[in-house]
Order: C-alpha cells, then structure tokens, then sequence
C-alpha cells in the first residue's frame, strides 16, 4: 500500500505534515477526525449521548464512549480512500483495550507507511512539547497524559519522526524519506 497515515498526539504538526506532503506529491488528505463522526454513526453513535457523558463525568468518560467506535472508523476510512495520505487524530489508535488495539493493528498491518509523529523519546519532553504548543485546560490535562503515556501508537507505528526543533518541511521531508512510495 503506497499510502501514508500519520499518528501521533495532539499539537505534533500531523495535519500540517499531511498537507505539506500533499503538496508535494499530489495526493490528497483525508482527515480521520473530519468524517470519525460519519462512522460512528453507522453503529450507533449517539451525540446527545456524548454530551450528557461530558457533562455529568468529563472528557475521559467521553473519551472511552468514543473507543467503542475508534476501531471501526479505523478500518472504514481505509476502506473508503486509497492513494492518499491519511491523518489520523491524536486519540484515534490509543485504545485501553487489546481487543480493539489487535484490531487496529490488523487494519493497518498492509501499510508499510505508518508514521508515528512525536516530540521526542520522552513522555514529559513530550507533554512539555504540546503544552508549549496549545492551550490545553487544566481538565482535559489528564486525558493528554494519558494519550502520551498509552502504548498504542508505538505498537502500531511503522516508522517513528522525532519533531521537536524540526520545521514543518524538515518533518516533511523526512516521512518522505522513510516511507516507500
């Protein structure tokens, strides 16, 4: 499979990778995080559903609702788009269950072109990476340290790009030096 799929945690540059690559050697992005929802509807995701989780036990209740369909979404947006170059969201792989993680990686195990985008080898290099990057609320802290500490996109990446004191065409020019297209 000649296609690309970038992983990595929030803030990391995967959708600016995505596009700069596009650019490059013409092949669209398709964004996970753009049609997820699309999905997950298919099997019966309920927004309101979402919204009372959120309000009654915050983001990690939604979050784990959200790991239910994590899976399918996955193997459905292969299904759908081929010769491109895939961005997947920053919580999209990280699964707390194995049954779901073996999935995933039974979906991604044809693509030689899995890209795990990171900071660095250290998770609090990392989390001090994307902090510095976003404005992430006290709140939601918790579910960002759980996504960097969380195992899942290491098993399934392919290849890994360290970001950190790289420019958006250094990263760019190093997936596509390590992916085979």
């Amino acid at each position: 499979m000649k296609e690309i799929i970038l992983l990595g945690p929030v803030a990391v540059g995967k959708t600016t990778t995505a596009r700069l690559i596009s650019k490059k050697i013409h092949k669209p992005v398709i964004s996970l995080d753009d049609l997820r929802f699309d999905y997950y509807k298919e099997i019966g995701y309920d927004h309101n559903h979402m919204k009372e989780l959120h309000e009654k036990a915050g983001i990690m209740a939604i979050f784990q609702y959200g790991k239910i369909f994590d899976a399918y979404s996955i193997e459905r947006i292969l299904e759908d788009h081929q010769n491109c170059i895939f961005d997947f969201g920053g919580g999209n792989i990280v699964s707390g269950y194995d049954f779901d993680l073996n999935r995933i990686k039974k979906a991604l195990e044809p693509y030689e072109n899995v890209v795990f985008l990171v900071p660095g080898k250290d998770n609090v290099e990392t989390l001090k990476f994307i902090y510095e990057r976003r404005d992430i609320k006290p709140g939601d802290r918790e579910l960002i340290e759980y996504l960097v500490y969380n195992h899942s996109n290491y098993e399934v990446a392919k290849h890994m790009v360290f970001v950190k004191d790289k420019t958006s065409e250094e990263v760019c020019d190093e997936v596509l030096s390590i992916c085979d297209l």
